[in-house]
């Protein structure tokens, strides 16, 4: 991030004033010239960042909590669109996915993983415009018109709340402003990806300015469906947002916000690998090089042949698809009262639907082919879900003081009625395996209600010493209703099985079902102590006790009524962190490094078990994560700066035996890569009397090997990814021509693995993509 225009700027108004006319008095003169000296020791070419993640605007380099922060123009120049392309670029944060609804974020090891029960919660929260986001699936349009993203790591139990255990991602949109003003973009990439954004603002009076932005995405499929003939993997989006800002003058603003998206697609690719022990083939890989064998030609790895199931009634296939919609609203209030705190209201209002049908293993016995094994099973997924969330947070925060206390008091309360309705189906040519044929339904609705009152203490004893002690009480109640039927248990192959399609086939048959209702309620007290040592303004160090607290929760597709009704319990974690953040060589280089010890009790893990085919949340008694992490920049010139970020993790499970009785206890956690790293650089050169007319942005990126599930069995091996992008801009204008490339290597990875029957089913990362942009301000 540069600042060397508004130094530009500084420099020339103060060297104005310093050669004021004779009749200009002495003291404006000198009090210019002490101005320009103290911007010259202040500024640095790595620029400031304001972060909110403690509820107060803070310079990152003197907050209290290890923060990656993406200015808006950083995630502009590097194209981060989603929360994947921000994992390439944030210390300690890895992104893995089951399915779109499925999204698993991962901030020093712990994950949100297979968020499916309607009762389930996040460890690594979401927040938008400070309104907690419940389901992240729902939540899943591109990084439009940002202000600004913050990836804060470690529990943060006080001030954020609930199912923060990890991490947090906070967004901050873009603001209106009464300067009338706006930009567009457009570009053109492979697989046909045609991208408009855009935004308007300006002001409606002296005291409400409005923004309006959109974003419109629409690309070709990485993947291809050849039993259909359809791409995987497109994408088809639209998103809209609209404020109004109120900026009183007696101290009083209110910001109204409304979103929409909505998102289509043919599915996800799944494809079946030999792995990890190649003399025990599973029947998905066999079936694929049968079928190459039938085509005279190898079967692409990004090639598959889902299966389209056909319910029962139905005179038709049902294809897959997903289909996203939601909207949301929310509105922040402040009036500030001088000379003692402002109060502060945060109000949302979130709902969503989704559609979402995908074949878990990519093909079937109805394969197009004529190829078919006795085990060559095929099993589709449908979800359904409907969420409505309602938020509202208030709080009092004092004003700063150079010494002496400051302090935040607040309430919380949210509401989440979910909806969702899971359809299985699946056929297998065996007769025996009469448990993998058939269709079964869960209709399940769950109603979380939570509500936390919190409180925070700081004070200031010098300009070198401050202490923060603060804490946090979290009431979690959770009920619902499940109904769980065995609509049929045949199949084409197996007509008169009776038989219920597992997990329901121990208890049921055909045309039998259960209805059970759940509730379960669970408290917490999290309390957290910092104590911030400032020896100067280059040095800032800190150490923090802190807790974190994660709600309970019931089984999204149980089994039977006794399962439906049986809790797993909430997880708690005590970190203990010691950082520092340093600017050195007159400012032009920085140094962030964290280390921190997690101790977890009752760490939900939540694993897709191939017995009953079905996702399975165990508590693992205790669980450890010993890390360490460092982010750096060097401003090499005013016009060439490297950055680069690193994490080493080691973790274990240390007492977990799960529900099938398998021991992981002294294994790594799963879907955590070991180590992580990025480096990068930026350089802008002048063209002629155009500055920085030409820009270049290069980032590597490396994840260490990561184990898939608690046994540490399946993992996926250690790689890279690069990423570059050059601008062209003109005249020092208002227009940015520009091209890109992501995983520009074309590696090859994963996002996600299910282990089945001695093949890893995988969903795979995107390949290689470049593209052509034009960006225009007005």
């Amino acid at each position: 991030m540069q600042i060397k225009g508004s130094v530009s700027l500084a420099a020339i108004a103060a060297t104005f004033l310093g050669a004021a006319p004779a009749w200009s008095q002495t003291e404006p003169a000198n009090t210019a010239t002490q101005d320009q000296t103290a911007q010259a020791e202040d500024y640095s070419p790595l620029g400031q960042i304001v972060v909110t993640a403690q509820r107060r605007d803070t310079d990152l380099q003197t907050t209290s909590v290890a923060i990656t922060a993406f200015s808006a123009d950083t995630l502009e120049n590097e194209r981060i669109l989603s929360f994947e392309d921000l994992a390439s670029r944030s210390t300690s944060l890895s992104f893995t996915a089951l399915s779109p609804l499925d999204q698993e974020f991962n901030i020093r090891g712990i994950t949100n993983t297979r968020l499916d029960s309607p009762s389930a919660d996040q460890s690594i929260g979401i927040f938008v415009d400070e309104v907690y986001v419940g389901r992240s699936g729902l939540f899943n349009f591109d990084l439009f018109d940002i202000e600004r993203v913050e990836v804060i790591r470690g529990p943060q139990g006080v001030l954020l709340g609930r199912n923060v255990v990890g991490g947090a991602i906070s967004i901050i949109t873009a603001q209106p402003e009464q300067t009338p003003g706006g930009s567009f973009t457009f570009s053109y990439g492979n697989f046909d990806e045609v991208l408009a954004r855009g935004h308007v603002t300006g002001g409606l009076s002296d005291t409400v300015s409005a923004r309006l932005s959109f974003q419109t995405r629409n690309r070709d499929g990485y993947n291809r469906d050849i039993l259909h003939g359809r791409d995987l993997d497109d994408v088809q989006s639209v998103q809209l947002r609209g404020q109004l800002l109120h900026e009183g003058t007696e101290g009083f603003t209110a910001r109204l916000i409304v979103d929409y998206t909505n998102d289509q697609s043919n599915g996800f690719h799944s494809v079946a690998i030999n792995a990890p022990d190649p003399t025990t083939q599973g029947p998905w890989s066999a079936a694929r090089e049968a079928v190459s064998a039938a085509l005279g030609r190898p079967l692409r790895i990004r090639e598959s042949l889902p299966e389209h199931p056909r319910y029962a009634g139905d005179a038709n296939e049902t294809p897959q698809e997903l289909d996203r919609e939601a909207w949301g609203i929310t509105l922040q209030l402040s009036q500030e009262f001088d000379g003692f705190a402002t109060l502060e209201s945060v109000t949302g209002y979130r709902h969503g639907d989704a559609f979402n049908l995908y074949d878990q293993t990519g093909i079937g016995p109805d394969n197009g082919f004529g190829v078919l094994t006795p085990t060559l099973f095929t099993f589709p997924v449908n979800e359904t879900e409907e969420i409505d969330q309602f938020s509202q947070e208030i709080r009092l925060v004092s004003d700063p003081v150079p010494q002496g206390f400051d302090w935040i008091v607040g309430a919380y309360y949210q509401r989440d009625e979910v909806d969702k309705f899971d359809r299985f189906w699946a056929e297998v040519p065996l007769p025996v395996l009469v448990t993998l044929s058939g269709e079964s339904t869960w209709d399940n609705s769950a109603t979380n209600e939570t509500y936390a009152i919190f409180g925070q203490v700081g004070y200031r004893f010098s300009d070198q010493f401050r202490i923060v002690a603060g804490i946090r009480y979290t009431h979690d109640s959770k009920e619902g209703r499940v109904t769980g039927t065995a609509v049929e248990g045949g199949d084409q192959f197996n007509p008169t099985d009776l038989v219920a399609l597992t997990p329901l086939a121990a208890t049921f048959s055909e045309g039998e079902s259960f209805t059970a209702s759940y509730s379960d309620s669970w408290s917490e007290v999290t309390p957290q102590a910092t104590l911030e040592f400032t020896p100067n303004d280059d040095l800032f160090f800190y150490a923090t006790y802190s807790t974190g607290f994660k709600g309970g929760g019931f089984e999204d597709d149980p089994a039977n009524a006794v399962a439906a009704q049986t809790s797993y319990d909430p997880e708690t974690v005590t970190s203990f962190e010691v950082g520092a953040k340093i600017d050195f060589l007159d400012r032009r280089a920085r140094l962030n490094i964290a280390a921190f010890l997690l101790d977890y009790q009752n760490l939900q893990v939540t694993q897709t078990n191939q017995d009953c085919l079905c996702n399975i949340t165990d508590n693992a008694a205790d669980a450890e994560i010993l890390g360490i992490e460092f982010e750096a920049q060097f401003a090499i010139t005013d016009n060439f700066i490297l950055f680069g970020g690193a994490t080493f993790l080691d973790t274990q499970y240390n007492d977990f035996i799960d529900s099938l009785g398998r021991d992981a206890s002294g294994n790594f956690l799963q879907r955590t890569p070991d180590y992580q790293f990025n480096i990068g650089g930026d350089l802008s050169v002048d063209i002629g009397d155009w500055e920085d007319a030409l820009t270049f942005h290069v980032n590597y990126t490396h994840r260490g090997k990561m184990f898939w599930a608690p046994e540490n069995v399946n993992f996926e091996e250690d790689y890279g990814l690069l990423d570059g992008r050059i601008s062209f801009t003109p005249n020092n204008g208002d227009w940015v021509f520009s091209i890109y490339g992501r995983n520009i290597t074309n590696e090859l990875y994963r996002t996600n693995i299910i282990p089945f029957f001695g093949d890893e089913v995988s969903r795979l990362g995107a390949p290689r993509t470049y593209g052509a942009e034009l960006r225009v301000r007005f």
